[in-house]
Parts: structure tokens; sequence; C-alpha cells
């Protein structure tokens, strides 16, 4: 049935139409996502025989696409492990070969529903002109295999006879191996064509829909489980590790929740969260910098799509599509704690069915006449003006991506990446938000946020929270990279780290040139324009965060005099691990202000402690009396810098205590993040 429908003249057309179009969009942007450099480093590492890992000997799933990782190997194989970038164009072809069957798949999705030729020239007019779409094809990502299984688990549902289920098992698991959550798009347009059956449709009923779906399972299973039992042999776990390090980023996510948002979507298309609008715009179109009648257009468009299963009398591959798409915006909405664009133009193609579906319904109206008014002066001119603005946002953001490769891509991260290789040591580390570009041509173990590439981070955003500063603290990495508003606000937060631990060596900007441009999406292109690297240059050995604490009331964290502050109430206890290589201990410690200014009771003073603990033995650092009160020069930080006893015991730890005067009266009293310094 498949090698037929693509053998046909115009199935050949769609083919030459669609290579022509991202060809075109790859030869004057050369746009290569971000994204693309922390995948093929785990690919080339693979086709040069080091394993399918970002950092050599350090099996961790850093990726989420099997196809995404396995085929850039294949096209770094084929090149002999010599060319980086004749890989990457060979990685590009398979791409818009994907493209094409997508869009071929489509027209047969078409043809077989005997769709008018305006619906059916629309639908794939409209995949050739997204920009997402055309974007995301040419520039490393899977996602024109996302979309070729999609269209052809489509065209499998529409398409009886005794090979179905083979046919919608193989695009299932095909879209399994392109994305691991692509389940959700499975489940979604499998239960839409099941609830709105129509006998009249189908030559099938929904008991014999639910045995395909258990055959086609079944062979997805059989082509999928290989995967899995790789990956949890080879890992340890078949849940990627991109995964575990996106969680725990925002508020926990529930069931109803899910159910709710699903609910509210189509009725809050406003919502900084609700991503309907953002299938038909540009890539961060949010940023700004883009016409904001395209905003309301696409909101729009995004709250019919949504709603459409719930027209009456519309066909069942519509209502199946429209449903998808609502279910699909739901989920990305709701779970990704950002909407990431390469997420969306699977929710772009079921827009684009549905879409076409309506429109074939129209110009189906069984009066001549009354078929003429509504294709003619409704729905010919609507898809027209559709289609018109998706080529015209194209046009825009290939200017974009262009610009962003030119002056982003290579004049800022691609550079910084090549000065780090060239200036860092062997196992130097590097902390960082942007991995892809940076990570690749810098070679080094990188503890990028939220930890993509780095279990260590993950490990660290557990311990010490989200905080950039403390995460720092923590993991100590030779080198930082920063944009200018993530060092302002490191500097606000924890001056000292950034004054006396590191200290800016390089600083890379293009912001100047963006400035310049005449392009649409400047703020994005700005957003990455310039960033500033910082080298250690005091190294910390503390690596541990807070054990124990205890306060007569519940401790909390906050800058106090440009430092980062540890608020409890006296009496209190903090216990911190000493590190066997500490040499000198620096903290400060004081009473707020609040605690000896003001009306009525006030402190009448604590008694502060530092106590070292190990080998059987204790020393006292500290012994400090504070009365801020009576004593002016009390007020404020109080600083301590001290010896640490030389140990070998890893047990060693420090102990912080604060005890009250004869009232706990207002203590409220503070210490700063303990820092351990290594011996010169």
């Amino acid at each position: 049935m498949l090698p037929d429908a693509l053998r046909q003249p115009s199935a050949r057309l769609v083919c030459l139409c669609t290579l022509t179009v991202v060809l075109l969009f790859a030869l004057y942007t050369n746009h290569v996502w971000e994204d693309y450099y922390i995948t093929y480093r785990s690919s080339k590492n693979l086709a040069t025989g080091h394993g399918l890992v970002f950092n050599e000997g350090d099996k961790l799933h850093t990726f989420t696409s099997p196809l995404g990782v396995l085929l850039p190997a294949v096209a770094c194989l084929l090149t002999a492990n010599t060319s980086d970038p004749a890989a990457l164009w060979i990685f590009r072809l398979m791409c818009m070969a994907a493209l094409a069957g997508a869009a071929v798949l489509l027209r047969g999705v078409a043809q077989r529903l005997h769709y008018a030729r305006v619906a059916s020239f629309f639908l794939v007019a409209l995949l050739l002109t997204d920009a997402k779409i055309v974007d995301f094809t040419i520039n490393g990502m899977e996602t024109a295999f996302m979309l070729l299984f999609l269209a052809y688990a489509l065209w499998a549902q529409v398409s009886p006879g005794p090979r179905q289920a083979r046919h919608l098992g193989a695009a299932w698991a095909g879209l399994m191996w392109t994305r691991p959550d692509s389940f959700v798009y499975i489940g979604l347009v499998a239960a839409g064509f099941w609830l709105f059956h129509d006998a009249r449709q189908q030559d099938t009923t929904r008991p014999k829909l639910l045995g395909l779906y258990l055959r086609a399972g079944l062979v997805t299973t059989a082509l999928y489980l290989p995967w899995l039992v790789f990956a949890h042999g080879y890992y340890g776990t078949a849940v990627p590790h991109t995964i575990t390090a996106k969680s725990g980023i925002g508020d926990p996510r529930t069931v109803a929740g899910f159910l709710k948002k699903a609910v509210l979507l189509p009725f809050t298309p406003a919502d900084d969260s609700n991503t309907l609008a953002h299938t038909f715009l540009p890539s961060y179109f949010m940023i700004g910098g883009w016409p904001p009648a395209l905003t309301i257009v696409a909101r729009a468009i995004g709250v019919l799509c949504s709603l459409a299963w719930l027209l009456p009398r519309q066909r069942t591959e519509t209502r199946a599509a429209s449903f998808a798409f609502l279910g699909g915006h739901a989920y990305l909405s709701y779970f990704p704690y950002f909407p990431f664009p390469w997420y969306l133009p699977s929710t772009t193609l079921l827009a684009f069915v549905t879409l076409s579906g309506l429109a074939n319904q129209a110009a189906g109206i069984a009066s001549p006449a009354a078929r003429r008014l509504i294709s003619r002066g409704l729905v010919l001119p609507v898809l027209t003006g559709l289609l018109a603005m998706a080529a015209w946002i194209t046009v825009q953001a290939a200017r974009e991506q262009r610009a962003q490769q030119t002056y982003i891509e290579n004049g800022t991260r691609r550079k910084i990446g090549e000065w780090l290789h060239d200036h860092a040591r062997p196992g130097d580390t590097v902390f960082l938000e942007p991995l892809g570009y940076i990570g690749f041509f810098s070679g080094l173990k990188t503890f990028d946020f939220p930890g993509m590439s780095s279990r260590e981070m993950v490990e660290a955003r557990a311990k010490v929270t989200n905080d950039w500063g403390a995460l720092i603290h923590y993991l100590q990495p030779d080198w930082l990279v920063l944009r200018p508003h993530e060092l302002a606000r490191l500097k606000e937060r924890h001056t000292d780290l950034l004054t006396r631990v590191y200290l800016p060596v390089q600083s890379f900007s293009t912001l100047e040139a963006v400035q310049g441009l005449e392009v649409y999406g400047k703020p994005f292109l700005a957003h990455d324009a310039s960033f500033v690297v910082l080298k250690l240059d005091r190294k910390m050995t503390y690596r541990g965060t807070v054990e124990e604490v205890t306060s007569l009331s519940p401790a909390s964290h906050l800058p106090v005099e440009g430092k980062e502050a540890i608020l409890v109430h006296a009496p209190s206890r903090m216990v911190l691990h000493s590190s066997i290589h500490t040499a000198t201990l620096e903290v400060s410690y004081g009473f707020l202000p609040g605690a000896y200014t003001g009306e009525g009771d006030l402190t009448d003073g604590a008694t502060f402690q530092i106590e070292w603990q190990g080998d059987g033995k204790s020393v006292l650092l500290l012994d400090k009396v504070l009365d801020p009160v009576t004593y002016p020069d009390h007020r404020g930080l109080q600083f301590f810098r001290g010896d640490v006893p030389a140990t070998k015991d890893r047990n060693a730890r420090l102990i912080f205590t604060i005890q009250p005067g004869a009232t706990l009266t207002k203590d409220w009293t503070v210490w700063t993040q303990p820092e351990q310094y290594a011996a010169p």
C-alpha cells in the first residue's frame, strides 16, 4: 500500500517541493540548534569508540531521542570521523527526507479520505511553510522524524487492511524511538479515533479498534523493547537523564492539575503558560520583537483547533486531530517548565489536519450554490491568509536564524567554547546554562543548569536548591560562563563569590552588531549576545552544605549586606562538614538591624561560638559575645577568619552555635555561608 502511494507523480512533486523549501532554508541560514551539539557530543563519542556518553567513562543518558543521537553517529561514521560539518549535512539530508515522507503521507491521508483539492493542497502547503517545522528539520533536531511517524500513524489509522496493525505499530515504535514522551501523542490520537468513531465513515467498530490497538501495541513493543533493554543495561535506567535533570523546577505536577489545565486551556489563551498560540508563531516569539497582531491571530486559530472536536457533524479524523491537539497542548502547557519550541511541531501538524478537515467539511456542503459561497467566500480566503501569514513568518524567521547563527552561535558561543578549549587545563570544569556549543567546542566537563550533562548538578540541586550561588559554592567549578543579567543577579545575592573567589577573565559580545540589525525577534538574539567568562581565583574546599540546623524559629536564607546569610533565632546550632583539605575558615555573623533598632523590647545580646571537632578532640575557634544595643561597634556583620586544624578525619565537622542572653527577645541572628579555603 505505502510504496504505491510514494510512486505516484503527485507524491514525487510533494517530495520535490519539500526538499526545495528546506534545502533553501538550510543554505540561507546554515542554522544549527544549540541542543544539536549536546547530542552530537555523545554521537561523536560513540562513532569514535568512546561509548554513547557525553563524558568519556561516564555512562550517563544525556540525550532524549534515540534516533536523534544514533543517526548523527551514523553520519559521523560515514565521514570516517573526519568532518563534523559533513556529518551535520548528512544528518540534515536524513531529516529532509523524513519531512518529505511526512508531507507525502499527509497527502495520502487526504487522498484516502477523499478530501477536496483545496483542503489537500493547504494541508501540505501549511506544513511546508511553518517556520518551526522548516527550521527544526535542518538545524540538527529530531523533529522531522517525529512528524514523519506521526503522519504515518494518521495514515495507518485511516488505511484499513490486513497490514494495518503492522503499519500502526511501526509508526508508534518510530515515534517512541524519536521521543520517549511520544506515548502522549500515541494515546491521544488513538483515543480520539476511538471516542469519535463513526460507523458511517469507518468500516469497523470500537471493539475492533481496541483489537487493532492491541495488535499494534505488540508490534510497537517488539520494535522499541531492544532500546529499552540496551538503555537499562548500559546506563542502569531507561529514563533519560535529561528528564531527571528538568524535574524539580517549578511547582509539583499532579494529574488533577493536568486535567484542570486541559479544561481551562481553550478559555485562557492569553495565559503565560498557555502554548496554543505558540503553535503558529516563531521560536521564542514571546521574548519580543514580533508584531503583536500575529499573537492575536495565532491565539484565535489555536482556540478554534482546540475546540473543533466539540463541533457537530465533523469527520472522525478532524475531531481526533483536534482532541489530540488540545491534549498535546495541555501536556506542553503543564508538564515542561518552559515551552521549548522543538516540542511544538507535533501539535502544529495536528492543527493543520484539523484545519484542513474543517475546510474539507465546509467545501463539501451539499448545495452547489452554498458550497461555492463558502469555499470561495470563506474557506479559500481564510486558508490563503493563514498560508500567507505562515510564509511571511518563515521568511522573517529565516532572516532571524541567519543572524542567530552568525552573531550568536558562531559569534559568541562557539568562540567561548574554543577559547576555553585553548585556555583551560585538562580536567577543568565549567558552570553554565547554554550547554551545546560551549560544551562541545570546549570539550570540558560541564556543570550545566539544570544538569542535562551532569549527575553532580542534579545531586547538588537536591541538596542546596536551585540557587546558582549555592550551586557554585557546592560544585566549585573552575570556570563560570554567565550572561550579564545572570552575573548581576549573582553579584546581588553572592557578592563575595564574584569579588573574592571568581574573577572575570574574558568577555564575548556581539550585542552592538545585533542591535544594529533590521530583523524581527531581535530581543531573542540580544539575550545571548553577551557572555562573561570567570575563573576560579581562590580555591574553596567547601563542597558540603549545612548538614543540621536547629533554631528557635525555622531557619531561612536571605541576603545581608550583600552576602548570602542563614537566619537562625538563638538559641541555635548549625553543623557543617569540614573538608580534610581546609586550612582557613571565613564567615561573618551578627544581628539583623531589627533586633537592636526601633521601639519596644530589643535584644539583650548573644554568644556566638564556632567549634571544630575531629580526631577525637574539639577546638573552640570563636567565642564572642555581641550586644549591639549597648555597643554600637557590635552592630552589623562581624567578620571571622581563622585557621582550621589539619586532619585526615573525614567525619570532621564545624559546629556553629548561638546562645541567647538573659532573654530570647529579638535574637534575630545570622551566619553568612561559611567558606573554607584550601592551604596554598
